[in-house]
């Protein structure tokens, strides 16, 4: 039994180094590239994924059975489209920056080997981020693909490889393990020529990744809270929170958790809601909500709720009289934490909501919620009061926070907002992360700088007063109280004894 199993080990690690030394051969072709020459092949690997967008949305949905077609559709024309426009202009190849005045020169360099992790939920779109963003520093990447995602994961890879090497360049610059496991995954974050991890998944995956003693850009889960403020646009507001919860069945980890309302607006929110579709779960169904969405013994949510329809986790539950075309599940509850399992993160269309007494009291609630499992991810408002929207910035321990937007679309960037477009989002220290903001091509490339030697400019601090005609020193005898002069002459004076005390 031993022998097998240190068989089978030896057997993952063969396999991994094989892609790892494959990896490293494309790697020095690519280092050779120029900024003209990655990008054009850049270029032609997104245009790929972009013709192929429907394609590999329906494979995601018929292996996984999560989501909505059309809304990872979107999610891959995002990956591809949006993500390459983003940073087309980006100088990422040797001189990206001089400065003549500061006599400084920055040099950009790949990182190397990236080891691409990525998950169930976003399958292919993030197969093509993080291709584009590693090819566009000329660093290759090797997957590792969650295993309920291998086959639609591994088409997307292949799409860009035929691409590659459509445009002459090294298909190996994309690869991935074709027998996935933990223990491959693990293998290859503690490759010796893997530089960085990109890492996207569950808590463990992430964690492993940080633990692996390489650089790692990993992602934290969401548990985004959404306060609805008394000035709000009512219909506004429901409307971009059913939007966010519905859009790929709820399994963008910024998406609206939670929603907090004003008791004066309650009522009326809860109407809106009701109108656009939505099922307030009776009081007494609840706990059965609870028991179907989110597993007692991990205080997350069960792997078969993810990215399932509301009518669907309703017949889990058992609640009968859900209507097929309900858009949102919406549970009223009381408090935050493992006493309240909905209270969590639950990557479906399934929404717990709180009245607030005051905003004070919704800032609390929200605070409560993100740090129950959202440290530092996504936390949106709805309000006209930008007083109040600043006062929410600087109380939330979150690294995006969201006005007047739809979570799961607005905290990707770029659609709703300026924020840089990603499908990796860090949550900084509050979230265990190295980084704060959305990654990019940027943050896959080594900045050398080139300084060159130049004098420091100094200065000097004059008196009031500088006395400079020939004889000026005798205005010192009308002076009372000097007790220190500072005398400049020139050599011969002082050669000449013509200096005394």
């Amino acid at each position: 039994m031993i022998k097998t199993e240190k068989n089978q080990t030896s057997k993952v690690t063969d396999e991994v180094d094989q892609l790892v030394q494959r990896s490293k051969k494309a790697l020095a072709i690519l280092k050779s590239y120029t900024q003209a020459q990655i990008d054009d092949l850049c270029e032609k690997v997104a245009v790929a994924a972009l013709d192929n967008h429907m394609k590999l949305a329906k494979l995601a949905v018929e292996e996984t059975g999560r989501g909505v077609v059309e809304d990872k559709a979107i999610k891959n024309i995002y990956a591809s489209e949006y993500i390459w426009n983003s940073m087309r202009h980006d100088k990422t190849v040797g001189v990206i920056k001089e400065d003549d005045e500061e006599q400084l020169m920055e040099i950009a360099e790949p990182v190397g080997i990236v080891a691409g992790v990525t998950p169930v939920t976003n399958p292919t779109s993030t197969t093509v981020f993080k291709t584009l963003i590693s090819l566009k520093g000329r660093n290759t990447i090797v997957f590792g693909f969650h295993p309920q995602a291998q086959k639609c994961s591994s088409a997307a890879a292949d799409v860009m490889r035929e691409a590659i090497k459509a445009a002459g360049g090294p298909a190996d610059a994309v690869l991935y393990i074709e027998h996935p496991s933990i223990e491959a995954t693990d293998a290859l974050m503690h490759h010796t020529d893997v530089a960085t991890i990109l890492a996207t998944g569950g808590p463990s995956m992430v964690t492993a990744a940080y633990s692996s003693g390489k650089p790692a850009l990993g992602v934290g889960p969401g548990n985004g809270p959404t306060y609805v403020e008394k000035t709000a646009d009512i219909k506004q507001a429901v409307n971009d929170i059913v939007l966010s919860k519905t859009f790929d069945n709820g399994m963008i980890c910024a998406s609206e958790n939670s929603a907090i309302i004003d008791k004066e607006i309650y009522a009326e929110v809860k109407a809106e809601f009701i109108r656009l579709g939505c099922y307030y779960v009776k009081p007494k169904d609840v706990q059965a909500l609870s028991d179907a969405v989110i597993d007692p013994n991990r205080h997350t949510v069960r792997g078969p709720v993810a990215g399932k329809t509301a009518y669907q986790i309703a017949q889990m539950a058992g609640l009968k009289d859900v209507a097929k075309d309900c858009r949102v599940l919406i549970a009223e509850i009381n408090g935050v934490g493992i006493k309240y399992p909905l209270s969590g993160e639950k990557l479906s269309p399934v929404l717990t909501v709180y009245k607030a007494d005051s905003h004070e009291a919704a800032f609390k609630r929200a605070n409560e919620l993100l740090h129950y499992g959202g440290l530092g991810h996504t936390a949106g408002i709805h309000t006209t009061d930008d007083a109040l929207v600043k006062e929410f910035g600087l109380q939330m321990p979150a690294c995006r926070i969201l006005v007047n937007t739809p979570s799961s679309v607005g905290g990707l960037g770029n659609i709703y907002n300026n924020m840089a477009p990603s499908l990796t989002l860090g949550t900084g220290s509050y979230g265990g992360n190295s980084i704060s903001h959305n990654v990019t091509d940027m943050d896959l490339i080594n900045i050398k700088t080139v300084a060159k030697r130049r004098n420091n400019m100094q200065w000097v601090k004059m008196p009031p007063k500088v006395y400079f005609e020939r004889n000026s020193v005798r205005y010192l005898e009308h002076m009372a109280g000097i007790k220190k002069v500072f005398l400049v002459c020139d050599p011969g004076m002082v050669e000449l004894a013509m200096l005394i005390e």
